[in-house]
């Protein structure tokens, strides 16, 4: 976002200064280690930048690639004391749905929901990169 908008702005023949609050770069997609005595970095919104637009990519000649996962997300959930979750990727999904609820009726809720919001998606993320519309 910061540094995006800093990179286009210099390109523009701006005078830019970057300030960082953290001791490292890298705003929203920084990875830090949450868990004291753990060595394991993690990263809140670092999946944020599978979204970043080819557009800036190419206009700021990133040498940029996202690779995609087979694993979307996991919501770790606890059940009568057991550790499980709902694991979002591929074929398996419906599985993990009927396993975490018993049944079909939330993975059909959760396919129309992620079908309307693709609608949307693909109506909205075409205008990121553009001035709005009159």
């Amino acid at each position: 976002n910061g540094l995006v908008a800093a990179a286009y702005l210099a390109r523009a023949g701006q005078s830019v200064l970057v300030l960082e609050r953290l001791d490292t770069t890298g705003g929203a997609a920084v990875s830090t280690r949450p868990f004291a005595g753990v060595d394991a970095r993690l990263s809140r919104y670092s999946y944020l930048v599978s979204l970043l637009p080819l557009k800036i990519v190419r206009d700021l000649g990133l040498d940029f690639a996202v690779r995609k996962r087979t694993v979307s997300s996991y919501t770790p959930v606890v059940r009568e004391g057991r550790p499980t979750g709902l694991l979002v990727g591929g074929d398996r999904t419906r599985e993990s749905f009927a396993a975490l609820t018993g049944g079909e009726r939330e993975y059909a809720a959760w396919q129309r929901f992620y079908a309307m919001t693709q609608r949307v998606a693909e109506r909205v993320f075409p205008t990121l990169t553009e001035p709005l519309p009159a």
